[in-house]
């Protein structure tokens, strides 16, 4: 039977056909009944020469088989050819390395090129370029499989008929174009994969097929200097994600970076910033465009050009637009608010409201409420005013823009207004009402919220996220019991608690400590600790367990408060495999668990029932629920349930239906292991864009019918199997887009729908759902970003608080001090989009007690209204460590990415625990001063 070839060079140049044979520089093809070296392999067995080709049978998890050393020269220009069938498909991968020094005999995560595998038993050739030029030397190749799932382990073979590695030879003409018309040169960028591509008279049209795949441009030497923008004009009919992938001189293997689309079919100039892409540095090799990562999507691309600022006119967009209160009743006087953003390279001038119709009893106040501001390139702008509300609403209100880069079409928005409750001011949050519910639902907690810098990017990226709270503080006792009322009013009874301890060093306890422990009903909730054991290695030892089991004793489980099952304490612990890795192998982590086990015992408790949140979450493998088990785990449970049943074309972006119809199985999967009790889990939804920028994953059309549909299946699944305690996602992991607690996106109804699912309804109805507003409280509202160049701590933090691993946070003296608690230590700050160009240094005034090692340095890093916080947008300092202070100065205006406007500051004042920091003043001085 004739080969199938799949070319796999993702982002392949367009080589001419008299280069596609190229030269072998080294080639296996097993046909003299050896395995020619291809000795040393991984969860493969049965590995043997048979009928000219290496086979085996794929055993496990991670199969690989490594090949004999060799020593060739490595260029751009090498393409890796295999031919191989399998019945297992997915995704395979070469790894290559020039050493043999590492933890994995010279082969590291970085160096490794995939490419996707069909199992469908037949043969098939693939050409896989790796982009491994910077290694200088390639001497090892490693092959890795497809990874089978559990049930087919050992089920599964395949057959190699030859490996080879092929030098076609550099491009006899590299372009330096930074600007390609496609309109004019349709042929100058060439279809991979699976895109096709046809010139029409608009432009370059592309279509995805069943596999996007990207276009490539000519090949190039491009040097990137200060190009820091990929402008893109096009219009694409579906998707939500499109990719720029690139080749830099500077680095091995193929980048990527993502960027949103507005698939409505309408050209648009898509200006895709790099900055904050590290190796968007030295020469362009490749570039490469996949308009859409939707299956079927056709794009129609008029030009591509490499720019040092964004291109196009003012392309303005309403990224939100509504009541801005998560509640609305009839009476007081509601704000409303407009969230624009210019994606274009123009500022958007002479913008106004043309239009906006409310619903019969709704209309503006005043007479200022048109005219909008300016919005510059790239800045998210809100235009607030006032509507007033004399009668209940529900409906849809209309807005129309006119001005330069405004929508062309009106803007349809959701408007909900409610009946007054008719309450009378309250000095304090009512009494909770408990519903009577047969099930112990408990849901996880995330105390994140100490600073305004945390919730700056969800205001702004995510404003429909607005918690009925506001942007709240959530050490407020107050803030507290609201949280506690809601709760306990819809069927939840306990919070399951991040909580954060590292060799001693504790963090994000504010909740707890300042919160809750002061909270005026907090006997109405139940905690427990989730112990967010992502510690740096060597942090679990047999001492610190002593000591971590010890505070527990002193300080949480003599609460009444503190959840138990069967008198024992439960501890729920993220990382078990954490706690592996420090102790050499389960009988470590049995020793560890056997020391706090003791320990309890000898303090009058029966026990600590520990309940593992197991890595990886959604794995049902049964060896791994064993392995957990027999280390002295009583249960098992997850964090949330990410799981799309295999069905996601994107597993970076897919629709929260996948989760609703993958979530059953899931669990029966879970209990037909049949060897530890576990929580069924409910899924609060993930969208972490806020925090994570273009490396989010983001799981969209979150409803609330699809959450009830979830609870209705968990419920059902705990009638049948008789388990009656119910896991609940993150109430409030906002950032991370996995969130439950009342916001102005869903109002009540997702506690609703989980109250109305698994609670009994009173006689006399369900309790009403109050806030604040309501019975005249609140705002509890963080303090928002102020307009400084200096930040002296005269009186208080001024707007920076802890971000990650800091403890003791606190104002001395006209300082902020704090101690570390881990190696990755940070405070942050948000900014009012502060000009670049007006800041040439940032003077950071700091005393630290000692160093872990000398050159250990501190970093500063940005955000600006278009790069997210990365290396790239960082510059690094060396530190003293005697003490006393010293005036770091910092020349963030040399670095080629501190541009156009900064957003916010995160500061990692040194990188290793257990470290006493205060810092007496930072000021941003302007270019010259």
């Amino acid at each position: 039977m004739r080969a199938v070839t799949v070319v796999t060079f993702v982002l392949s140049c367009a080589i001419a056909a008299a280069q596609d044979d190229g030269r072998t520089l080294i080639e296996w093809r097993f046909d003299a009944g050896d395995l020619e070296g291809w000795g040393v392999a991984n969860h493969i067995t049965d590995l043997r020469v048979e009928d000219g080709a290496m086979t085996g049978t794929i055993a496990d998890w991670d199969p690989f088989v490594i090949g004999p050393q060799f020593d060739i020269p490595a260029t751009a220009w090498q393409v890796i050819e295999v031919r191989l069938r399998t019945d297992q498909g997915g995704s395979g991968e070469f790894f290559w390395t020039n050493t043999t020094e590492s933890q994995y005999g010279g082969f590291s995560p970085g160096k490794e090129t995939p490419f996707e595998v069909i199992g469908d038993g037949q043969w098939h050739t693939y050409r896989v370029r790796p982009y491994w030029h910077t290694e200088g030397r390639i001497i090892l190749l490693r092959l890795d499989l497809p990874r089978p799932e559990p049930a087919d382990a050992g089920r599964r073979s395949f057959a190699v008929d030859f490996i080879r590695i092929v030098d076609l030879g550099e491009p006899a003409q590299l372009g330096a174009d930074t600007h390609w018309d496609l309109r004019a040169q349709p042929e100058a960028w060439t279809a991979e994969g699976g895109a096709t591509v046809e010139p029409t008279a608009e432009g370059l049209r592309v279509s995805a097929g069943d596999q996007p795949g990207p276009i490539t441009a000519p090949p190039l030497r491009l040097p990137v200097d200060e190009r820091f923008w990929v402008s893109i004009e096009m219009a694409v009919d579906a998707g939500s994600i499109g990719l720029v992938r690139w080749v830099s001189s500077d680095e091995a293997g193929v980048q990527s970076q993502r960027f949103e689309l507005r698939p409505d079919g309408r050209f648009h100039v898509y200006n895709v910033d790099m900055s904050a892409a590290r190796h968007w540095a030295g020469d362009l090799l490749l570039l490469g465009l996949t308009p859409s990562l939707q299956p079927g999507a056709t794009a129609t691309i008029r030009s591509v050009t490499v720019a040092e600022e964004p291109l196009g006119p003012a392309d303005i967009e309403v990224t939100w637009a509504g009541l801005e209160e998560a509640v609305n009743r009839v009476g007081p006087e509601l704000p409303f608010v407009v969230w624009l953003l210019n994606r274009g390279g123009e500022t958007a001038t002479n913008l106004r409201i043309a239009d906006l119709q409310l619903p019969p009893g709704m209309a503006p106040v005043g007479d200022d409420w048109r005219a909008l501001p300016e919005v510059e390139p790239f800045r998210r702008t809100a235009h607030r005013f006032t509507v007033a509300a004399t009668r209940p609403a529900s409906g849809e209100a209309l807005l129309t823009l006119s001005g330069a880069g405004a929508p062309a079409e009106p803007v349809r928005i959701p408007v909900e207004v409610t009946p007054s409750l008719g309450l009378p001011p309250a000095d304090y949050v009512p009494e909770p009402q408990p519903v009577a519910c047969d099930y112990e639902i408990g849901a996880y907690y995330f105390p994140g919220w100490a600073s305004r810098a945390r919730w700056q990017p969800v205001e702004t990226l995510a404003p429909e996220r607005r918690p009925v709270l506001g942007w709240y503080d959530e050490a407020r006792p107050e803030v507290v019991d609201w949280q506690i009322k809601w709760a306990v009013e819809h069927g939840i009874g306990l919070f399951m608690v991040d909580w954060y301890w590292s060799a001693g060093s504790r963090h994000l306890e504010h909740w707890l400590h300042d919160g809750y422990m002061n909270a005026r009903y907090r006997g109405y909730l139940k905690w427990c600790m989730m112990w967010a054991n992502h510690n740096p290695p060597g942090t679990h030892s047999e001492e610190d367990q002593r000591a971590v089991t010890q505070y527990w004793l002193d300080h949480y489980f003599g609460m009444p408060e503190y959840y138990t099952i069967d008198g024992m304490p439960v501890v729920i612990i993220w990382s078990p495999g954490r706690m592996r890795g420090d102790m050499g192998g389960s009988e470590g982590v049995r020793r560890l668990l056997g020391i706090s086990q003791q320990m309890v015992r000898d303090a009058g408790y029966p026990g600590i029932c520990f309940v593992a949140m197991k890595f990886p979450e959604a794995s049902t493998d049964p060896a791994m629920i064993q392995q957990l088990a027999d280390e002295g785990f009583a249960m098992t449970t997850i964090y949330h349930y990410m799981g799309h049943g295999g069905q996601a074309a994107d597993a970076r972006n897919y629709p929260f239906e996948l989760v609703a119809d993958s979530t059953l199985p899931f669990l029966r999967a879970w209990r037909d292991a049949d060897i530890i009790p576990f929580f069924p889990s409910i899924s609060t939804g993930w969208d972490s864009r806020p925090w994570h920028g273009d490396r989010a994953t983001v799981i969209h059309g979150r409803t609330v019918p699809l959450f009830e549909r979830i609870c209705r299946d968990v419920k059902g699944f705990a009638d049948e199997t008789g388990l009656r305690r119910i896991a609940v996602g993150p109430l409030n992991e906002w950032g991370e887009g996995s969130y439950l607690e009342p916001c102005r996106e869903f109002g009540f109804d997702m506690y609703d729908a989980l109250r109305d699912v698994f609670c009994e309804e009173p006689e006399g109805g369900w309790p009403p759902n109050i806030t604040p507003r309501d019975v005249g409280l609140g705002p509890y509202d963080l303090p928002s970003a102020e307009g400084r160049e200096v930040w002296d701590f005269a009186d208080n933090a001024q707007g920076w608080g802890p971000f990650m691993g800091l403890t003791d946070f606190r104002v001395e003296d006209g300082a902020i001090c704090f101690t570390t608690t881990s190696n990755d230590p940070a405070l942050s700050v948000a900014l009012p989009e502060i000009l670049a160009s007006d800041v040439g240094t940032v003077v950071i005034r700091m005393r630290i007690d000692e160093l872990a090692e000398e050159g250990e340095r501190g970093q500063l890093f940005w955000s600006t209204t278009t790069a997210p916080v990365s290396e790239a947008t960082s510059v690094r300092f060396e530190l003293i460590g005697d003490g006393e202070y010293h005036d770091y100065v910092l020349p963030v205006g040399e670095s080629d990415r501190w541009r156009r406007r900064i957003t916010s500051f995160r500061l990692d004042p040194c990188s290793h625990a257990g470290a006493g920091v205060c810092i007496d003043e930072i000021r941003m001085e302007s270019r010259g001063e």
